[in-house]
């Protein structure tokens, strides 16, 4: 505002040549009077922000794990990404129930639970349901790969890849997660992987 009502004030100036030097200088006097008293009188503004909004409990988990997965990935900095031993494809066009199932049978063998895409496109309305299903036993998570059902050809869910050096196994169908890795273990060209798994999770 400053620059602007010196500029205005710089035009009067000038256009006043033509008028009486006494009546000018009153006339511009009453201006920069009547600018100051403005200036003086004009409320203060506050710039300083908004009080936040407290965050409830399930809120401030959210983001905690949000921070804490940031920090991590800040810590890897550029660190190539491990290939994982396997991976375990599952939606929540699942039942509740069942999604809860998959995602602890997944935690519970160290095999990344991998979804298509976001609930609605909403990555905090994803993360809210799958917190909603984990909160109670605090262990399991999901990751969102759409990548990854593209590679490993995923067209039904859920599905089990096992992942070894230049191929890999699917299981598709309603199968627990011990018994598809069982079945790689007997069958597959992963096989060692597969029972790597099992063995870790004390599954004979």
């Amino acid at each position: 505002m400053k620059h602007i009502f010196g500029v205005m004030a710089a035009g009067l100036v000038v256009s006043s040549a033509w008028a009486a030097p006494s009546e000018t200088q009153d006339f511009i006097n009453q201006q920069i009077s009547a600018g100051e008293s403005v200036r003086e009188h004009a409320p203060a503004l506050n710039f300083s922000p908004a009080p936040a909004t407290p965050l409830s409990g399930q809120d401030g988990a959210w983001l905690n794990s949000l921070k804490q997965r940031r920090q991590q990935m800040q810590a890897a900095g550029g660190e190539e990404k491990p290939v994982p031993k396997a991976l375990y494809f599952v939606s929540f066009s699942i039942p509740p129930e069942g999604v809860k199932t998959l995602i602890e049978d997944a935690a519970r063998f160290g095999v990344p639970a991998t979804l298509r895409g976001l609930i609605n496109n909403d990555f905090r309305q994803t993360a809210t349901a799958i917190f909603d299903l984990v909160k109670e036993d605090k262990r399991g998570g999901v990751q969102v790969d759409p990548t990854a059902f593209t590679t490993y050809g995923i067209k039904a869910v859920p599905a089990l890849v096992v992942i070894c050096p230049g191929t890999y196994d699917r299981v598709s169908g309603n199968i627990r997660l011990a018994q598809a890795l069982k079945k790689v273990a007997e069958e597959g060209e992963c096989a060692d992987v597969a029972k790597a798994l099992l063995t870790a999770a004390g599954e004979e």
